[in-house]
């Protein structure tokens, strides 16, 4: 049976419309993009944490390997994003952090340099703000609820990172006269990041994951006391066991986050969105069907 003309007009333009929206859905960000961003930003203070263990001839965790292993993640993340069809705006901030990246990478790729630490940590530094600002946008876009809470988590990963690296520092002989201020800078950061996540809605942030936090941010005080410490011992394995510690429970956290609010079926991913970007995607298809059947 042949179809009516207008009917196949109709199926034509109603394929052309869904195209349309499903190309638009498909310029947000996805939950992998904000994945992969928040591990680029951890592992930037992490790599500086090795390049001072590698400088003071720590070989505890073998820090080179760590190094490589965690640069070519890096590398392969910033490309993984990239290939992704996000919005102009959030590609050009991914860029921007990638540019940042490539500029400091040769210095981690090179024997550590004591009197280069201090200049290569203000550079990590501001990298890595920007990184965590890129992620937040990123997160914002997807529109997963919960997915915010995904990056706080990710962020006391880069914090536990941060504060061993300040640390590891000043135990190698790199002067910073701002020292004191920095690491109770990162404590109270991450003691902020720690009440957020503690007093969020238990169905995205649930009371497993909750618990294992609480345990986390024990064993992020008892670290944060070590940093202060003015007796003028330091510890560097020590520093690198706990600050490790820390880094690995809250990897196993970040596990169970996003499968809380991102879920997984067959390998994609089933958000719980957010309810007004679901209804405005819907009411702009019903606008377009609307179109397309007055003009058959």
């Amino acid at each position: 049976m042949n179809q009516h003309p207008k009917s196949k007009r109709f199926f034509y333009l109603l394929t052309a419309a869904m195209t349309l929206f499903c190309s638009e859905v498909s310029a947000n960000a996805s939950a992998q993009d904000v994945n992969e961003l928040d591990d680029i930003c951890m592992y930037s203070q992490r790599i500086l944490k090795d390049y001072a263990l590698i400088g003071m001839g720590v070989t505890y965790h073998d820090p080179k390997k760590d190094i490589d292993e965690n640069i070519k993640t890096v590398d392969k993340y910033f490309k993984d994003i990239e290939s992704h069809k996000l919005d102009e705006k959030l590609m050009a901030e991914v860029v921007e952090v990638e540019k940042s990246w490539n500029a400091i990478k040769p210095e981690f790729l090179n024997a550590p340099d004591k009197a280069k630490m201090s200049e290569l940590r203000k550079k990590v530094e501001a990298y890595t703000t920007r990184c965590e600002q890129v992620a937040e946008d990123l997160a914002k876009d997807t529109g997963i609820k919960g997915e915010h809470d995904v990056v706080l988590i990710a962020e006391l990963g880069l914090e536990s990172q941060r504060l061993a690296a300040l640390y590891l520092m000043k135990a190698w002989g790199v002067a910073d006269p701002n020292y004191e201020e920095e690491v109770n800078q990162t404590v109270d950061e991450t003691e902020k990041i720690y009440h957020e996540l503690l007093a969020a809605d238990e169905k995205l942030v649930s009371k497993e994951i909750k618990g294992k936090l609480q345990a986390t941010e024990n064993d992020f005080i008892a670290f944060g006391v070590m940093a202060k410490s003015t007796s003028g011992r330091f510890m560097p394995m020590q520093a690198e066991k706990s600050a490790s510690k820390i880094f690995d429970a809250l990897r196993e956290i970040l596990t169970l986050e996003k499968k809380l609010v991102e879920g997984t079926v067959s390998g994609y991913f089933t958000p719980v969105a957010d309810e007004k970007k679901v209804f405005k995607e819907n009411e702009q298809l019903t606008e377009v069907l609307h179109v397309t059947e007055e003009h058959v």
